[in-house]
């Protein structure tokens, strides 16, 4: 490959941001990949798909020799319309059909023999796997053109598969004006300051106030709950979120229910838990539509809904630093560096999570082959970077250009900078040379085109933080990388 005189590569890796996640086994087929995924906290091997609205029926398509079937649900996140046809050697009618009873997050969705996918309107198709073995084909509908960057994202980093464009994702404009974003976008972290509630202390903050970071890797003054100090609305813009899960039968004859010690130290583990951001999705009261996965709030043993995988995780025994931190100082005291839950007492923290995974019998050594947390932001993290496409980069005049679609975050670094993560700490890598982005309240993202070291008049100079980004040298390889938001890139 010829590299080209500026650029070295484009990065392209989904994310989905988490704060921990649960237990599950991938298999071949889309359903078990995706409790895998969801209890991973990453994402199902499902292609991104435009809202609902944006498509159609499916083609009363007449049944093929070449599919076994199709499974048609929704995107619980996208709330769009997807079809999944089991078009591999492997598949057998009961496969599919087993298959299709959880598609997505252990969703099910409509199975029917024979039958391929089709829409009236669509963004395109996904080919996953081997087509001679289990391989699948994922299309999502759509008729809007700013939704086919996401679609090939969707299906190239989340899926692993290869894109296909159809209808209006087939146009071919370089650099397309942009159009405004459509749904909510990461909002990115602030400081939130508020007086205390009535009958609590004051804050450490100006004033008495309680200054909390609104972040999922962020908590409040400990001993307060984290959604009584911070929008839940915004930590949830962070991360796809879901109501999933089951509240296993407490035993009442259950030992822990008379230890007294046992109970005071896990509802100092349930304090803790709840003066964070991880509350959002993991304490009933606190998420828009029931917990995600587990609950603080599901009675006395509430521990016992955590999987052994994520309680190895928040006990730090399985890494989860992709999913980003706050620096302990400006956290109120809690860090999140050795365990997978932010807490003010690490060695305590550890401590009991340790004695709860004694207790169901699991030791260290038998997660030592876990892969990290944070799903796609793992494999963002380890992604190489590889020659820019035709279309990607830097020209010698300074415009920069990518594919895919608008972006909200731009990027120009050394080659050798690692990938840019989750905010607050893994989202300026050393080596970046000029960031730019688009603040949450502006609707409009930026359409390629840009010159380099001129921010477009919606977006602002992250770096440098002052004066002018360094001139780029003729002949010198750099790295580029752009996201359609936090998490996503799109090139």
């Amino acid at each position: 490959m010829n590299k080209h005189t500026w650029t070295i590569a484009v990065l392209a890796a989904l994310s989905l941001l988490a704060c921990d996640d649960g237990d599950g086994a991938a298999s071949p087929s889309g359903g078990a990949d995706a409790a895998a995924a969801a209890d991973q906290g990453s994402a199902p091997d499902a292609a991104v798909s435009a809202p609902a609205d944006a498509g159609t029926e499916p083609d009363a398509a007449p049944p093929s020799g070449d599919v076994v079937g199709r499974c048609q649900y929704v995107n619980r996140f996208s709330q769009g319309e997807e079809c999944k046809a089991y078009v591999g050697a492997a598949w057998t009618a009961e496969s599919a059909a087993a298959d299709c009873e959880a598609v997505f997050l252990n969703q099910p969705g409509t199975f029917e023999a024979g039958v391929p996918c089709g829409y009236e309107a669509e963004l395109g198709s996904c080919a996953v796997g081997d087509m001679a073995a289990d391989g699948y084909v994922l299309v999502s509908a759509g008729n809007d053109p700013a939704d086919c960057g996401l679609s090939q994202t969707g299906c190239e980093t989340f899926a692993g598969g290869s894109f296909t464009p159809a209808g209006v994702c087939m146009a071919d404009d370089r650099c397309p004006e942009p159009e405004p974003t459509v749904g909510p976008v990461f909002v990115q972290p602030y400081t939130d300051c508020r007086p205390p509630l009535e009958g609590e202390p004051p804050g450490a903050g100006p004033d008495g106030q309680v200054c909390t970071p609104v972040i999922v890797s962020g908590c409040t003054e400990p001993g307060r709950r984290y959604a009584d100090y911070a929008s839940c609305a915004d930590v949830i813009t962070q991360r796809p979120y879901s109501a999933y899960g089951e509240v296993p039968q407490v035993d009442p004859e259950d030992p822990r229910l008379a230890d007294e010690g046992y109970l005071g130290e896990l509802a100092w583990v349930k304090t803790e838990m709840e003066a964070c951001a991880c509350a959002c999705c993991h304490t009933t009261s606190d998420t828009p539509n029931g917990f995600s996965l587990w609950d603080t709030e599901a009675g006395p043993l509430w521990i016992d809904t955590i999987p052994d995988t994520g309680l190895a995780m928040l006990a730090g025994w399985v890494g989860s630093d992709a999913f980003g931190a706050v620096p302990t100082a400006d956290n109120n005291g809690f860090e999140r560096i050795h365990t997978g839950t932010p807490t003010t007492d690490t060695a305590r923290m550890v401590a009991f999570l340790e004695r709860e995974l004694a207790r169901r019998g699991r030791a260290e050594p038998e997660f030592a082959e876990t892969r990290p947390f944070g799903g796609p932001l793992v494999v963002q993290q380890e992604y190489e970077p590889s020659e820019c496409a035709r279309g990607q980069g830097v020209e010698p005049d300074g415009t920069v250009v990518w594919t895919g679609g608008a972006a909200r975050y731009v990027y120009v670094m050394a080659p050798d900078a690692a990938n840019p993560g989750a905010p607050p700490n893994l989202n300026v890598p050393e080596g970046t040379l000029w960031h730019v982005n688009v603040p949450t309240a502006e609707p409009l993202p930026m359409g390629c085109g840009m010159k380099y070291g001129e921010a477009p008049s919606n977006a602002v100079q992250v770096v440098p933080a002052d004066g002018a980004a360094p001139a780029l040298e003729p002949g010198k390889q750099y790295y580029l990388y752009v996201m359609r938001d936090v998490g996503l890139p799109i090139t």
